[in-house]
């Protein structure tokens, strides 16, 4: 949790970032059912009946977190400092709401040994919208990473 409380003191301090997030296969990269790879944040998905099935790439051993959020998402929200990555920089913000009316959890694993961490929820038999972003913590980027988000229709 605190972890999270230096995310939020970070999001205060932010200076304005160029661009949205892009995901990067193995690097950074949330994929909903297989689907979105490599895409830029805030893509609309209608996966109305379907199990949801989250996945993220990224360096091996890597620590995910998936930030679900019921507020819509807003591509280049919140801009955040670039990540220093692998040789790259990284534009990234945080593109979802975090809104004081809307309803946020979190889900934490950490990527296997081949750079992979997934995670499934039945199909929903209440339809809904949400939005979901990934929070990686990779010791080679720096100060993190997040994947580009998603607005998900259920």
């Amino acid at each position: 949790m605190s972890f999270l409380r230096h995310l939020v003191a970070l999001l205060l301090l932010a200076a304005p970032a160029a661009a949205q997030t892009t995901g990067f296969p193995f690097i950074n990269d949330l994929t909903l059912n297989g689907f979105l790879s490599g895409s830029t944040s805030c893509n609309f998905t209608n996966q109305t009946g379907n199990p949801l099935n989250f996945q993220v790439t990224a360096a091996p051993n890597a620590p995910v977190t998936l930030i679900f959020d019921t507020a819509p998402c807003f591509a280049g929200s919140i801009p955040l400092p670039p990540s220093l990555c692998y040789g790259f920089v990284i534009q990234q913000s945080l593109d979802l709401s975090l809104s004081s009316g809307a309803f946020f959890f979190t889900w934490s694993g950490a990527t296997n040994a081949a750079g992979v961490f997934s995670v499934t929820f039945p199909a929903s038999t209440t339809a809904f919208t949400f939005s979901v972003q990934g929070l990686i913590q990779d010791p080679s980027c720096l100060p993190f990473l997040l994947t580009q988000a998603y607005q998900v229709q259920v």
